[in-house]
């Protein structure tokens, strides 16, 4: 009994010594964060121009001035400013796995003729050149020029790098446009033309609830002078892809006329004109579907700047009739 007392004492003992060992280590972690050991390898603090060759064969070569990207080849390009921003931020702070610091020659590790060179610096004109050589295991070797150590850097910077010129174009944009500030909607394909003009008016309606007056606008449409019915879906359907119409990315920027030709655009499958607020206008012409048909080229008034339209998002334009716009929508009745 005495023996079972003794080792029933030393347990309690042993546990509130190792509850006091946790509670001491809880205290030490929460007053002592771990230390991140960052291994840079480019450090700028305000990247002001960058240069690598794109996957298309063009060189990347972009300066900022007075506070905006140019491509250096042309400064007509339409350059993203947040996506070339990105992208200079990512060059400017590169960060390493590990570093080697007692190197082999590059060739060992494919940095004699390496898969990227990358020159990248800053407003105070600083600045490095990057080269990334050969893969080892999920990362790759990269090195400065001139520098003494290897690095191995996460392949994720590949992935960015892993773009052309198109990719930092800004597509142009489309006005915005809805219901109340539509005038007129000009569609013409296949050698038909639909002409939609909007008549306005303004009810004075008493509510049934509070019996006070209150101001109602309606929209009456006509297709080629026939009054389209109230609440058509093909009307309604159109409206909404209007409001919502916009390029998806920049194809081409400043197209020849081989390019135009070869994207449908010379001859276009649809031609669209949208007359808004007080005698404005924009003109869309619409090409062919691009090889997957995700997308179909288009044109903005007389650029030649091809951009790249969703293919879903015109359905009801690519389609329109003037049978669709007449057809009065069904009623309880009817069903």
């Amino acid at each position: 009994m005495n023996r079972q007392k003794t080792t029933l004492a030393v347990l309690l003992g042993l546990l509130a010594l190792c509850a006091g060992a946790y509670l001491a280590l809880r205290m030490w972690n929460s007053s002592h964060p771990p230390a991140t050991d960052t291994i840079s390898v480019t450090a700028f603090s305000d990247p002001s121009s960058f240069s690598f060759l794109g996957t298309d064969g063009e060189t990347l070569s972009f300066t900022k001035q007075n506070g905006v990207w140019q491509w250096n080849e042309d400064s007509t390009f339409p350059a993203d400013q947040s996506a070339v921003e990105s992208l200079a931020e990512d060059l400017s702070h590169v960060e390493a796995v590990r570093a080697i610091s007692d190197p082999e020659p590059l060739s060992a590790y494919g940095l004699d003729s390496p898969a990227y060179t990358i020159q990248v610096a800053d407003s105070g004109g600083m600045g490095a050149t990057l080269l990334i050589g050969a893969a080892v295991n999920s990362d790759y070797y990269a090195a400065l020029e001139g520098g003494e150590t290897v690095y191995t850097i996460s392949s994720s910077l590949l992935d960015t790098l892993s773009i052309g010129l198109m990719d930092l174009a800004e597509p142009e944009s489309i006005p915005s446009v809805r219901e109340d500030n539509i005038q007129s909607i000009q569609w013409e394909s296949g050698g038909t033309t639909l002409l939609l003009t909007k008549d306005t008016e303004t009810l004075s309606v008493e509510s049934e609830d509070t019996g006070s007056v209150e101001t109602v606008t309606e929209y009456h449409w006509t297709v080629n002078d026939n009054a389209i019915p109230q609440d058509n879906e093909t009307l309604s359907l159109l409206l909404d892809e209007l409001s919502f119409l916009g390029f998806s990315s920049c194809y081409d920027y400043d197209a020849e006329e081989s390019v135009l030709a070869s994207c449908g655009l010379t001859e276009p499958a649809l031609v669209l004109t949208v007359s808004y607020d007080d005698g404005q206008s924009f003109t869309l012409s619409v090409g062919q579907m691009d090889g997957d048909g995700t997308y179909r080229f288009a044109l903005l008034n007389d650029s030649r700047a091809i951009q790249r339209l969703s293919a879903s998002s015109i359905d009801v334009l690519m389609g329109l009739t003037q049978e669709q716009l007449l057809t009065a929508p069904d009623t309880e009745e009817d069903t």
